[in-house]
C-alpha cells in the first residue's frame, strides 16, 4: 500500500501503521532538521524536504491513501487571547481548507487532513471529531475516546523515548517537535478506519 504521509514532522501518527497493513511510506516535512529526524526513526521509508500542499498538488494521484497534518499553530484555542496569542498574532492559516477542498474534489483514493479543534467555526465541517482533534476524510470513521497519555503543557523530552532527539541539534525547539506529535493509537485508529473501511 502506498502511503503520503504530508507535514510529517517526527511521524507519530505513522508510528504504529506497520501493524496494520504492509506499507510504502512517502514522507514530506519541510523542516530538513524534523525530516532528519524522521528519517532516522523511519529508515525504509522515502523521506521528501518539500512544501507539503505543492506536493500533494502534484503527487495525490500516485497514493492508496494520504494522511495530512498542517500546522495547527495558527488555528489552536491555545494560542487565543492569551500571552502567546498577544506575542505572535499570526492570521489562521486557511491553506488548510484549500487542501481539504482540494482532495475532497480531486482525490479517488482515501484521505484523512488531521488538525486541531479551532477557536474559530471551521469553514468545512469536519467529518468526526476525536480528543482535541478534527479529521476530514472521504472514508468512515467512528468517533471514539482515546485517553490522552498526558498533557501537551506537561510534556518534556525525557517523555520522548522512541530515539535520543537531543542528538538532532538542529532542530530547535524540540518539545514542540514531539507535541505536534499525533499520538501513536490514534494515527493506527484512523488508519485502520482507512484500510477497513
Amino acid at each position: 500500500m502506498k502511503v503520503l504521509n504530508l507535514f510529517a514532522g517526527l511521524g507519530g501518527n505513522r508510528k504504529l501503521w506497520n501493524e496494520v497493513a504492509d506499507i510504502k511510506v512517502t514522507a514530506v516535512e519541510f523542516d530538513k532538521d524534523i525530516a532528519k529526524a524522521y528519517a532516522f526513526r523511519y529508515p525504509n521509508d522515502e523521506v521528501i524536504v518539500a512544501d507539503a500542499y505543492e506536493y500533494a498538488a502534484k503527487h495525490y494521484d500516485k497514493f492508496d491513501f494520504i494522511w495530512a497534518s498542517p500546522p495547527c499553530q495558527t488555528h489552536s484555542r491555545l494560542n487565543f487571547g492569551n500571552v502567546r496569542w498577544e506575542n505572535s498574532r499570526k492570521l489562521p492559516d486557511f491553506n488548510l481548507y484549500s487542501l481539504i477542498t482540494y482532495l475532497q474534489k480531486r482525490c479517488f483514493s482515501k484521505y484523512v487532513v488531521e488538525n486541531v479543534i479551532p477557536y474559530y467555526t471551521p469553514l468545512l465541517p469536519p467529518s468526526v471529531s476525536i480528543g482535541r482533534h478534527y479529521f476530514w476524510s472521504n472514508f468512515e470513521i467512528k468517533k471514539v475516546k482515546f485517553k490522552t497519555k498526558k498533557q501537551l503543557a506537561r510534556i518534556v523530552l525525557s517523555d520522548f523515548t522512541d530515539f535520543d532527539i537531543a542528538a538532532f541539534s538542529g532542530i530547535k525547539n524540540k518539545r514542540q517537535a514531539i507535541r505536534n506529535e499525533v499520538d501513536y493509537e490514534l494515527g493506527r485508529y484512523i488508519f485502520e478506519c482507512a484500510v477497513k473501511g
